[in-house]
């Protein structure tokens, strides 16, 4: 005789279950465990990072500051000795910048222009007076017979450089040009006075 249904209870499992819920952590609790480690390793992790990283970079400056002062140590004494040529280097250019201040004297047109006046003869006239790189020249006339012109000119060119002033600003002084003018007695004349520091263009 068969049975009833209800005398075969439905059983959902295959097998027994043997598990204690009631000792069983909550599933909240494990979650929030595992966050805080991952979260302490992750930071231990980048922690490590950093301290290797700055090791690194130690290490590089340390390597980079004994190859200098290996070069240093090396070129000491090629360093030394362009320190004494540079001193004797400032030694002479000193040297030779008095020397320029003692010889030089600066153009002052006022002055030059006073001590042709001083020395012009008396039947000599001046027209124009130039300056530009060292070259000083003068324009003008004189009033003197032809066979008197070019002695009274040439005797005025001597005075011109036996001058104390002129002298010690020009070493140069000629004059290249003695014309005769329209009028009877009078000559047209040009000095060309060149200072020492006058460079002719190449």
């Amino acid at each position: 005789m068969p049975r009833k249904p209800t005398e075969f209870p439905w059983e959902p499992n295959w097998h027994s279950d043997f598990r204690d819920l009631t000792s069983l952590p909550e599933d909240r609790v494990v979650r929030v465990r595992f966050l805080i480690n991952a979260c302490a390793g992750a930071l231990a992790l980048i922690l490590l990072i950093i301290v290797g990283w700055q090791l690194f970079t130690r290490h590089g400056t340390a390597a980079q500051l004994r190859f200098w002062d290996e070069k240093i140590t090396t070129h000491h004494r090629e360093y030394d000795e362009l320190q004494f040529v540079l001193r004797d280097y400032m030694l002479e250019a000193g040297k030779i910048q008095d020397a320029y201040d003692l010889i030089y004297v600066p153009f002052v047109p006022s002055e030059f222009v006073l001590d042709i006046g001083h020395t012009l003869p008396d039947r000599m006239t001046v027209d124009t007076i130039g300056y530009s790189n060292g070259i000083a020249t003068i324009r003008g006339s004189l009033a003197e017979p032809p066979e008197q012109a070019s002695r009274v000119l040439g005797r005025y060119i001597e005075t011109l450089r036996n001058d104390a002033q002129i002298k010690s600003r020009f070493n140069d002084i000629t004059a290249p040009t003695l014309d005769r003018a329209r009028q009877d007695n009078l000559f047209n004349f040009e000095i060309v006075l060149k200072s020492a520091e006058h460079h002719p263009p190449s």
